[in-house]
């Protein structure tokens, strides 16, 4: 469709509030986080250049790299459990069984808390003096030797994990839901005519002819995985013994209680590059498959 001359000026004035929101509340701070990762504060006001050295302080910090290791182990388990579970409840709401509103609406219901709340929620779980686990522990006869799992570095982070995905995979199901809405019935029809049934189906049908809408939950899942804050600041602030600091609690240790501000924004650049490279291969992967 050709744009005539006379509507260049109406389609410029609808474009504009967009431009504007990217240019000032996206662009701007991302190239102004590049620009300060190359700054140091010596004092308050004083800035000096530093070049690459922050990028070579923070390489050479081990709590930076298990920081990276704990982001890493965050997205892929909080990736592949919303998936797994946000496609097979997906599809069970998509089947229209009894009471499928109710339950869309139960599993969606956590999303709409606050991550704080649910932080909060979660704290009192697994508390060993007020939590439920407290009186399973007790029914198997290991009341007396409960520990919360946020106490145990080998469990913190696997506790988060469980919360977050409770919280997160209502957004998830929808999105999965609205995706096999969006399929042809008459297709689906024609391949329960040819002997396709139960896996057969999913694998041969359902799954390919999900995979757009499977690579948008992946791609929005590692985006919000790689900036996952509040949830973990609620209930562990990162520890025990830095055992659950991912990347954006470590850059805002590192910048708002330390004040190293480079070294944050330096943070902040990685955390830039692992979701453009992340998403980057998912994208190549899935079009790969398709293709195929």
């Amino acid at each position: 469709m050709r744009v005539k001359k006379q509507d260049i000026g109406v389609l410029a004035l609808l474009v504009l509030p967009g431009f504007i929101y990217y240019v000032f509340l996206l662009l701007y701070p991302l190239l102004q986080g590049v620009y300060l990762s190359f700054y140091r504060w010596p004092t308050l006001t004083t800035r000096v250049f530093g070049g690459f050295s922050n990028y070579i302080d923070v390489s050479e910090n081990p709590l930076f790299w298990r920081s990276v290791v704990n982001s890493l182990k965050f997205m892929a388990a909080t990736t592949v459990l919303q998936v797994t579970i946000g496609y097979i409840l997906g599809y069970l709401v998509y089947m229209q069984l009894r009471f499928h509103r109710f339950f869309k609406t139960v599993f969606f219901l956590p999303n709409v808390l606050l991550a704080v709340a649910v932080g909060f929620i979660w704290g009192y779980i697994f508390s060993p003096s007020i939590g439920i686990l407290k009186p399973l522990m007790t029914a198997m006869g290991l009341g007396e030797h409960y520990i919360s799992p946020l106490a145990v570095p080998k469990m913190a982070l696997a506790a988060i994990i469980i919360a977050q995905v409770w919280s997160q995979v209502g957004i998830q199901i929808v999105l999965f839901n609205s995706g096999f809405m969006g399929i042809s019935e008459e297709i689906l029809e024609s391949a329960s005519l040819d002997g396709a049934s139960g896996i057969r189906l999913h694998a041969k049908m359902i799954i390919p002819l999900s995979l757009p809408i499977i690579k948008t939950v992946i791609i929005l899942q590692i985006v919000g995985s790689l900036r996952a804050f509040d949830l973990i600041y609620v209930m562990t602030e990162g520890g025990p013994n830095h055992a659950t600091e991912v990347l954006p609690l470590h850059l805002f240790v590192t910048a708002f209680r330390h004040f190293r501000l480079g070294h944050g924004s330096v943070v902040g650049v990685v955390i830039f590059i692992l979701a453009i490279g992340i998403t980057g291969l998912v994208r190549l992967v899935m079009r790969h498959d398709n293709q195929s």
